[in-house]
């Protein structure tokens, strides 16, 4: 999507896709060393020393069909061969390397959407020149993350942060590939956390960092770094229409959705076979409730983890694990970070009385 367009549907942000257009060829950037004295003098070119030989250019190719012509304008246009040809088309973004032993690239699931579809190509080239083909392990549209490999060694890496309690204020520094600009910085603060935002796929994206760092078509899948060369997120949206609006995914959430892309390819969600809608003014006050907030149970499946937990239609679920049921998206924003055989403890309002439900997650029989 284009800076210029509007958003799909009423979302605020515009994933960063590629650029059309061509920039000039990209030097070998000149990144100073972590022990020199540039370095010493200055911590934002210290923390770009340290992360930015792991910060990758990714490439991607898919061949498409062209939309099926009807035979009438194929014989006015004498049955061109033009209407035959498959259509190539080119996406970029950036990446960053969190494991040169394995060869393992992290970048937004995005960037290689189209390649998932299409069984396209993956490029992928390094700040000193090499170029590697990339092999997808795993993707999540649900975080927005995915996970490359490439075959290499003695390849640079970058640090995910330990730090999930992140200052307002303090220095971000955004590093990638911006309208194929390759390996440009930019500087500026974490601006806020905690943000969720809408996504032009009818998702939310929870947990966002906000940064006033410069973030553009290209950054999609680049590290946004602390002052100290960690990854304390990916750089994944903007807000198109103002300025100095950009979002990050999280540390935490890479760390949770990582580990489950290596080793299973997608990532493990449980499953609860209930399902559920926002509670209305006029049904609280049929049920017995003083405000219309909770999860409304409309249907639990037969054999499901909430039947054996013995959650029944008609139920509202007021809590989980204590924290407090105000709408449907809160009910899907906490079993979004739940994880498989994970034992939750429900507040269920039935009957006019409040009552506790164990209830373990599990993983769908259908993955």
């Amino acid at each position: 999507m284009d800076l210029a367009a509007t958003p799909r549907g009423d979302s605020e942000a515009a994933w960063l896709t590629s650029y059309t257009g061509s920039a000039a060829p990209t030097p070998a950037p000149n990144v100073a060393s972590p022990n020199s004295a540039a370095a010493a003098q200055n911590l934002v070119v210290r923390a770009i020393a340290e992360v930015g030989p792991a910060v990758v250019n990714i490439d991607t190719l898919v061949v498409e069909p062209r939309v099926t012509v009807p035979d009438i304008f194929r014989d006015f246009f004498g049955g061109d061969p033009f209407f035959d040809q498959p259509m190539p088309r080119e996406g970029q973004g950036s990446g960053v390397i969190i494991d040169g032993k394995r060869g393992y690239i992290l970048t937004n699931e995005h960037v290689i959407h189209d390649v998932r579809r299409q069984n396209g190509q993956i490029k992928v080239s390094l700040p000193n020149k090499q170029t590697y083909d990339g092999k997808l392990i795993g993707a999540d549209e649900l975080s927005d993350l995915a996970l490359v490999k490439i075959e290499g060694t003695n390849l640079p890496e970058a640090k995910l942060s330990d730090n999930d309690d992140l200052v307002i204020g303090s220095t971000a520094i955004a590093i990638g590939n911006p309208f194929g600009f390759r390996n440009s910085v930019t500087v500026g603060v974490v601006s806020a956390t905690g943000r969720t935002l809408p996504t032009p796929r009818n998702t939310r994206l929870e947990n966002l960092i906000q940064t006033d760092a410069a973030i553009n078509p290209g950054n999609s899948g680049g590290p946004l770094c602390d002052i100290k060369g960690k990854v304390m997120g990916l750089n994944t949206a903007i807000i198109p229409y103002g300025q100095g609006i950009g979002f990050a995914i999280s540390a935490s959430t890479i760390k949770g959705v990582v580990d489950e892309l290596a080793k299973y390819g997608h990532v493990r969600r449980p499953w609860t076979g209930m399902y559920y809608y926002d509670l209305s003014a006029r049904a609280a006050r049929q049920l017995g409730l003083e405000k219309p907030e909770g999860a409304l149970v409309a249907e639990v499946a037969a054999g499901s983890p909430a039947a054996k937990a013995g959650i029944e239609p008609w139920d509202v679920i007021l809590a989980v694990d204590g924290t407090p049921i105000s709408s449907v998206e809160d009910m899907q924003s906490l079993m979004l970070r739940a994880k498989i055989n994970q034992t939750v403890k429900l507040t269920v309002w039935r009957e006019k009385k409040k009552m506790s439900l164990s209830l373990k997650l599990e993983e769908p029989e259908n993955r």
